[in-house]
């Protein structure tokens, strides 16, 4: 499942339905757990199958011609993936070795921020949650007081307590995290 990608959204659609997670490179059955797989286009329309040939030419068109997948298995045993495209020159060991370092840092924050216990639904009240749920409407503090017969002041003092709850820094992250967490729609 991706989570997050640069990757333009036609791109990954057409990759999904032609089932290339399954196939890709980085199925590597032979290379060590953990170990980056670097690849080059070449790699991948040297086989004798018809989807790689269409993926490759989809590649070829975006102008995609290397990439490198970090992997690595969470505390939770959850596997987590980093993949990096580009059109270069493949990386020389010293680029891979502090590219896999940075992989591996992000990687493991990833993880500890997707299983941060402040993002428990329940962790939230109703009256935070409806708050956020206006703000994500675009409604200002004044309009969502208006709608909920709340001053200003207590509309923020439940956002600045959800912002809190939830770990952001601010409105528009909490808007962000809890929709992507689907606390909210």
């Amino acid at each position: 499942m991706i989570h997050f990608t640069t990757l333009p959204r036609p791109f990954v659609e057409s990759r999904d339905l032609t089932g290339l997670f399954h196939i890709a490179p980085c199925r590597d059955r032979h290379r060590p757990a953990g170990a980056p797989l670097q690849w080059a286009l070449e790699d991948i329309e040297a086989r004798d199958d018809r989807s790689r040939t269409d993926f490759a030419q989809r590649m070829r068109a975006l102008r995609i011609s290397m990439g490198i997948v970090f992997t690595c298995t969470t505390s939770s045993q959850q596997q987590m993936g980093l993949l990096f495209f580009g059109d270069r020159e493949p990386l020389g060991s010293k680029e891979e070795a502090a590219l896999n370092n940075l992989a591996r840092r992000a990687l493991r924050r990833y993880a500890e921020l997707k299983d941060h216990p402040g993002t428990q639904l329940g962790s939230l009240s109703a009256r935070e949650m409806e708050v956020i749920r206006w703000t994500a409407e675009g409604k200002t503090s004044h309009e969502i007081g208006g709608i909920l017969g709340l001053s200003d002041h207590t509309v923020n003092a439940y956002l600045a307590n959800a912002i809190r709850k939830m770990d952001c820094v601010n409105r528009t992250q909490l808007v962000a995290k809890t929709i992507r967490l689907s606390i909210i729609d």
